[in-house]
């Protein structure tokens, strides 16, 4: 019996493309949570769990350098010190960037409220075992309250 390697090749394709049309086929919101709820749920939950503690780190981060700022703020006034206005940080420039960290807080600690409100929903929909299902005119998602 001989190999031929073309038939090898178009073998090896062919599985690659069934392999590929499969992966594709269990990514679909129909088929994921009917197939393989737990693996479909715990990816949903982790996606949250990780978006809220990167968030986290980065409202936490971003209040910490604004608490440094303000405290050397602080000490340059106690001592006296007004570094005149060509030095690299000066009155003015340390004044924006401790405003400009208050907006950052407030933009942060919104993202970490729009991230506690996906895992929120990530736990929810696991916990009522959503599906999209296999309607063309009413998937079975969950209804928010008073919508």
């Amino acid at each position: 019996m001989r190999i031929d390697l073309t038939r090898m090749v178009k073998l090896g394709l062919f599985f690659c493309l069934a392999l590929t049309a499969w992966k594709g086929f269990m990514k679909l919101p129909e088929v994921y949570p009917a197939l393989e709820p737990g693996r479909f749920y715990q990816g949903l939950v982790n996606d949250g769990e990780n978006s809220l503690i990167m968030k986290e780190r980065h409202f936490d981060f971003n209040y910490q350098t604004g608490k440094a700022l303000d405290i050397r703020w602080r000490e340059m006034r106690a001592r006296g010190e007004n570094p005149p206005d060509g030095d690299l940080v000066n009155r003015d420039r340390l004044e924006r960037a401790i405003r400009k960290t208050a907006a950052k807080d407030s933009r942060n600690a919104d993202y970490v409220d729009m991230a506690e409100e996906k895992l929120a929903r990530a736990r929810r929909l696991e916990a009522e075992g959503w599906s999209l299902g296999w309607s063309l005119c009413r998937p079975s998602a969950p209804r928010e309250a008073g919508k």
